[in-house]
């Protein structure tokens, strides 16, 4: 974490963006007042990292027309803007690298002059944290009262803005008639939510959302998996879920990762109108790869390994050293202790660790966390899986990932979920980040978790 203070201690966002860039693979924004395009939305358009951008409503025209009127005339389903009442969020997520929460607006003024306040928290620091959760709850809950920018709402605010911009004084029936329009929803704020109620809501729309992607990747494993449609080298016997999961990945960094980056909203933005056709070209080059694919590595010896290890019988009994050799077998674990910094690990600084160095420690923290009055990794892992009914597992899932006493330090959601996958492959296809990724990229409009 680190504190942003401006002239302060020298912590300033635009400093950021030096880092960000090869990481990022879009742009998540909430922030309440913009006036200058010259900040983040001329850094993502130059670099063409995609922009989803919530700003606020109101008769004071918080975004400025220059910046409103770029949007309109980009036309691009890769930068959109929307705005929305009762609306003061300071939030900016380079998705990939990290966010920053504080007080500074898009101007210059509070990048360059105010005394603001804010942290920039990594990835890594989110996720083990649970706040990438937060995070994308409150843009879903944003998302439900926005208004996407049309020509007509632009028109009515760049009239009010001529208006504003004669008269230094504001009138009360020109700010009344922009506040009454129905062209953005009204809403009366979260005000009335109590913490109970606001939780209830979450969960169920985590639920909403992962059993209908849980659909998807279902529907997309009884195509890849019919005959004809499979390599030479996988088995009628194969586990449907597996076999999705490991077309996914060979679809993902065969076609969507573009060097260090995952250009996933581009490829969606192409796939959306069809993903049918987009399945079935990436099944022409699934069935024509090679026995010599990490891909079969991994669902040929992998993937039977880890569901012994997760079964229901061995899972309480494993060693530390037979839990790290699991954990270690984990695509959502590995990739996030790559990216993890090494104290976050537990590893000592003053040298570079390999990525299995670096899950080697990741997997020891979580194991040793009884020693530390944490809970113990194989209980909770237990639990998710075979504690009741196994049509409730993504109850059991969410209840464990927002519960104190159950969750696993350093253990988030993709790992989490990618875990199910592989113990019951036949019922819960794998789930990581990297699978939302890649079925974003052939056109589904899923929900892409971290951690």
């Amino acid at each position: 974490m680190k504190l942003m203070l401006n002239g302060v201690n020298g912590g300033y966002i635009r400093d950021i963006l030096e880092d960000a860039k090869a990481h990022t693979e879009r742009v998540d924004a909430a922030v309440a007042y913009a006036t200058n395009e010259d900040l983040i939305f001329d850094w993502c358009w130059d670099n063409e990292i995609p922009l989803r951008f919530w700003g606020r409503f109101d008769a004071e025209v918080p975004v400025s027309i220059p910046i409103l009127s770029k949007f309109l005339a980009r036309k691009s389903g890769r930068y959109t803007c929307k705005l929305v009442r009762h609306f003061h969020p300071k939030v900016i997520w380079w998705r990939g690298y990290g966010a920053y929460i504080g007080s500074a607006n898009l101007t210059s003024k509070a990048w360059y002059n105010n005394v603001e306040a804010g942290v920039f928290l990594t990835e890594e620091e989110l996720a083990s944290g649970g706040h990438d959760l937060e995070i994308l709850d409150m843009f879903i809950e944003i998302e439900k009262h926005a208004a996407p920018l049309s020509q007509e709402l632009f028109d009515l605010l760049s009239l009010r803005n001529k208006s504003l911009t004669q008269q230094e004084l504001q009138d009360k029936p020109a700010r009344d008639r922009v506040n009454d329009t129905g062209l953005v929803p009204h809403w009366d704020g979260l005000a009335r939510a109590t913490e109970k109620s606001a939780k209830n809501l979450r969960r169920q729309a985590f639920l909403n959302e992962w059993n209908s992607t849980l659909q998807i990747i279902r529907d997309v494993s009884s195509k890849i998996s019919q005959d004809g449609n499979r390599p030479s080298w996988v088995g009628k016997d194969a586990p449907t879920g597996a076999q999705a999961d490991q077309f996914l990945h060979a679809h993902y960094y065969d076609t969507v990762m573009m060097g260090l980056r995952a250009d996933y909203e581009g490829h969606y933005e192409q796939n959306k109108v069809n993903p049918d056709k987009a399945i079935s070209d990436a099944i022409s080059k699934w069935r024509r790869l090679p026995s010599t694919s990490a891909e079969n590595t991994m669902l040929n010896v992998t993937a039977p390994q880890l569901r012994d290890a997760f079964s229901e019988m061995k899972l309480r009994k494993l060693t530390e050293n037979e839990f790290v050799a699991a954990i270690s077998k984990v695509h959502a674990a590995r990739e996030y202790a790559r990216r993890a910094a090494n104290n976050v690990v537990r590893l000592k600084p003053g040298r570079p660790y390999s990525r299995d160095e670096k899950v080697e420690a990741l997997a020891r923290h979580m194991f040793r966390g009884p020693s530390r009055a944490a809970p113990d990794p194989r209980e909770t892992i237990h639990h998710v899986l075979y504690g009741g009914k196994p049509e409730e597992v993504p109850q059991r899932l969410w209840d464990t990932l927002n519960d104190k006493k159950t969750k696993i330090e350093l253990l988030g959601i993709s790992t989490l979920g990618e875990i199910v996958g592989w113990a019951m492959p036949d019922r819960y296809p794998p789930r990581n980040g990297r699978t939302s990724k890649a079925l974003r990229s052939l056109g589904y409009d899923v929900r892409v978790h971290v951690g």
